[in-house]
């Protein structure tokens, strides 16, 4: 039996024609897996995805090994089912942008996944001279030290409630609060949320799960962008770059999130304060200079209206983007853009990016400038494709967005995934990825499993014809 070293976590898929030989397969596999505690559970996965036809009933677990197997496939927590009435619908990246990156991030995935190592490696490469740094120095500091990157994630499942409230800053490593510090600094966190987005985006379509449309926020658009041809790669990353440094070079600002309407943003706008991002029927973020937004926070405040300033360096997507916008033009007539080959919707528009759009420097001037209009652009995606969404990046910002932003229909269920962990949430990262994974396959989305396993030798378990 010639097999190779496998994942650290395995996705097992079961399926049947009715729910209850769905059940009677899941007590059999956990029976037989316990009468053969020897078994390579990634070979009894690989089994598992090749070898059974993919029926309506369907049901999926994450394990480590083969005694978390038989546990897990009698935990009812653990184990998700779904019966997959309708044809394969189509999948939506969503590439989120600023303020849910943390050190580490996808740090599980670097390790193990070479399709994600390799992305990364190469974007990190190109952009040493443009940044005079090494983002993976910065996004994982202790690859070169032979420590875990993965920490408390494995030993502690669950959420690091101190993290999540905020209530986690306790300076005994100085070397990551110092990593913390120049990750969070303007200039290296957009290329770094690109080159995570963009390298992870390429895992997953390396797996089959191929975006029939797009829709990033703020930076995010540029991974639509790149992603859909319309920037070469070499492109999209000396642009971040550079619009990063133009705009670290801006004076600070600062911005305020509001449970408020557009129309009710509107009044409250004046020469230090600019409409910056629509998320919601009720949800908008105002930007500008620090004193003014200060007095606005104030203002909102003694009404009773619950705001929160954002952790941010600059007021982005306002009037205090203008300082950048002749180098940024400048730049973008050096490129050879070329009409988008994936449709995805344009932050400034609210609705698909043309061709005309996404090869004008002017465009991405106003894209810098003008507000993000999320919630005008997931209502037109999700009303015209009814999409499953996927978030492509950090935690699950874009997804309540989207819970916010689309309305019910009662023929298509909502299907809103993350493809990696929030800051705070200790699951490890590729067990993370592989319960959507899972999730999407529940969905009846086809999984590529000889490209799963394009850098592993596995073999077939003789299972029993009973478990299929």
């Amino acid at each position: 039996m010639l097999t190779s070293p496998s994942r650290p976590w395995q996705l097992l898929v079961l399926s049947a024609q009715t729910d209850s030989a769905l059940k009677t397969a899941t007590v059999n596999l956990a029976d037989y897996l316990r009468q053969h505690p020897d078994f390579n559970l990634a070979n009894v996965a690989h089994t598992l995805q090749h070898e059974q036809p993919a029926f309506k009933h369907r049901r999926m677990v994450v394990c480590r090994d083969i005694e978390d197997a038989v546990v897990a496939l009698e935990d009812p927590r653990r184990v998700l089912t779904n019966i997959q009435e309708t044809k394969q619908r189509p999948i939506a990246f969503m590439f989120p942008g600023l303020g849910t990156h943390y050190l580490n991030m996808a740090g599980e995935l670097y390790q193990v996944e070479p399709v994600f190592q390799k992305q990364i490696d190469y974007c990190c490469e190109f952009l040493k001279p443009l940044l005079g740094h090494d983002l993976r120095d910065i996004i994982y500091p202790h690859r070169t030290s032979g420590q875990e990157q993965r920490s408390p994630q494995e030993n502690s499942p669950g959420l690091d409630l101190r993290k999540m409230l905020g209530r986690s800053q306790t300076p005994t490593d100085a070397k990551m609060v110092a990593a913390t510090s120049l990750l969070n600094q303007t200039n290296l966190a957009q290329p770094a949320i690109f080159v995570i987005e963009y390298a992870l985006a390429q895992l997953l379509i390396s797996w089959g799960i191929r975006p029939s449309a797009m829709i990033g926020y703020s930076i995010g658009e540029y991974v639509a962008a790149t992603l859909a041809e319309v920037l070469s790669l070499e492109e999209g990353l000396t642009l971040i770059a550079a619009r990063a440094q133009m705009i670290q070079k801006l004076p600070g600002g600062a911005m305020l999130a509001v449970p408020l309407s557009q129309t009710e943003i509107s009044p409250l706008l004046n020469d230090k304060l600019s409409l910056s991002a629509v998320n919601g029927p009720s949800m908008g973020v105002i930007a500008g200079e620090t004193n003014a937004i200060e007095v606005l926070e104030q203002q909102l405040t003694q009404k009773g209206l619950a705001c929160r300033r954002l952790e941010t360096s600059h007021a982005f997507h306002s009037y205090m983007m203008q300082g950048a916008t002749s180098d940024l033009r400048e730049l973008v007539k050096t490129f050879n853009l070329q009409a988008p080959k994936i449709p995805y919707i344009s932050n400034v528009t609210g609705t698909w990016i043309t061709a005309a759009s996404a090869t004008n420097p002017d465009y991405w001037v106003k894209h810098l400038c003008q507000p993000v209009l999320f919630a005008s652009g997931m209502q037109k995606l999700w009303k015209e494709q009814y999409p499953i969404l996927l978030e492509v990046g950090p935690g699950q910002t874009l997804s309540s967005f989207a819970l916010q932003c689309i309305e019910n229909n009662p023929a298509v269920s909502q299907i809103i995934l993350p493809a990696l962990r929030y800051s705070y949430d200790r699951k490890p990262d590729l067990a993370f990825l592989l319960k959507t994974l899972g999730r999407l396959w529940l969905a009846g989305v086809q999984i590529d499993w000889a490209e799963f396993y394009a850098h592993e030798l596995r073999d077939s378990i003789p299972l029993p014809a009973y478990l299929f």
